[in-house]
């Protein structure tokens, strides 16, 4: 073996070593990340949200308001919680979170219909709560047309039209919606999953700080460096290969319940899918040195790193549209690498990318390791020589 083989795999044993005598940094590298993400998995477990809680006001109290009743309560995504006497009663549960939305049902329905005018019901929601709102929308409206359609067909069939006939003259221009990649609307692929890649990020970061921050509060870099021969970038790798071999087999543990347990399969190139994971771990791995190196402080190093990873998933496009957003979140977002993975993640892992498609975001990546990783190591060779600078916590 060469000499700088032999001073990283010294690097590594010593990495190793002190590893071993600190049982937080070993869980903070293996059971408090998988938990987590198990909770995530959890969390989404029911993957399409159901029986989502609705009031409705009954003004009717008719054969019809009855049914109108029990076809939302038969929704998936609805359940009719309280028929509520007043409005009063009804925005008391709104604002006790008891429920999300009001349907009130006009005192005339029944014969607003039968003498062939026109009738409204009211459909208010919480808008506080997006998820709920659409999803809750969605399905009064599906109750709301498929009566009104019932109703129409019937009355048309009496008039003396066919069944076909008559379906052609209620909705002679009728819309067909195809839904791509996540046909049935569930929430593992399309947060549970991004949300899982986004904790492997903070760890991945936090794991790298926290391995060269305490060199530089323990006053150990002169040890640290005599381990590896005194060569920096050879003691570097030493220390960083412990981490990256951990969060590569959380990733794959990860591809292994999302993509087998949970039967989503990676509809795209597995190639750009595991290159990209590996390119994603460095680049955090050379961020977390990067924060280290310009600070020579554990603790503004771990503040910096939750200034940078924890707000990240709001950034990255998966719950705002990144297009929407102002120039200066779009620069942030742009800067941050989980922002290109998960990109990479949707398009391959849903979307079926072949990985051509995902060649530009792997550069990125790369190139993102590649120039903070530099930047890290150029400054840490100057702290390296900088005692004075050692010993903060």
């Amino acid at each position: 073996m060469t000499r700088s083989g032999n001073a990283i795999l010294s690097s590594l044993r010593r990495e190793w070593i002190r590893l071993r005598a600190d049982p937080w940094d070993v869980a903070m590298l293996t059971t408090i990340p998988l938990a987590l993400y198990l909770m995530t998995w959890w969390i989404f477990s029911a993957g399409v949200a159901r029986d989502l809680p609705l009031v409705v006001h009954d003004r009717d109290q008719s054969v019809m308001s009855r049914s109108l009743i029990r076809m939302l309560d038969a929704a998936p995504g609805l359940k009719v919680v309280l028929a509520a006497d007043n409005e009063a009663e009804a925005f008391r549960m709104i604002r006790a979170r008891a429920a999300f939305g009001i349907v009130s049902i006009p005192a005339d329905l029944q014969e607003a219909v039968r003498a062939g005018r026109g009738a409204r019901v009211q459909w208010a929601y919480n808008a506080q709560f997006a998820a709920h709102a659409g999803t809750m929308t969605r399905d009064v409206r599906t109750v709301v047309s498929t009566l009104s359609a019932g109703i129409e067909l019937q009355g048309r069939a009496s008039r003396g039209a066919g069944p076909g006939q008559a379906v052609q003259q209620v909705e002679p221009v009728r819309t067909r919606t195809t839904t791509l990649f996540n046909e049935n609307g569930s929430y593992i692929p399309s947060l549970a999953m991004p949300v899982a890649f986004s904790l492997l990020h903070i760890f991945v970061t936090l794991s790298a700080v926290t391995a060269l921050g305490r060199e530089f509060r323990a006053a150990t870099v002169s040890d640290w460096l005599a381990a590896a021969d005194g060569k920096l970038g050879a003691a570097l790798l030493g220390k960083l290969l412990i981490p990256f071999a951990v969060f590569v087999v959380h990733a794959l543990l990860l591809f292994v319940l999302f993509g087998v347990v949970l039967g989503w399969p990676v509809l795209g190139s597995a190639t750009a899918i595991l290159a990209g994971t590996a390119f994603f771990i460095t680049a955090y791995l050379a961020l977390g040195a990067f924060l280290v190196a310009f600070t020579s402080s554990l603790r503004s190093a771990l503040s910096a790193c939750a200034f940078v990873t924890a707000p990240a998933f709001a950034f990255a496009g998966q719950g705002f549209p990144l297009l929407a957003m102002p120039i200066g979140a779009r620069i942030w977002a742009e800067s941050l690498p989980l922002t290109h993975y998960l990109k990479l993640l949707n398009n391959t892992w849903m979307a079926g990318a072949p990985l051509g498609a995902g060649l530009g975001t792997l550069a990125v990546l790369l190139a993102f390791t590649l120039v903070v990783g530099a930047a890290a190591r150029m400054r840490l060779a100057r702290r390296v020589t900088q005692p004075a600078t050692w010993g903060k916590s």
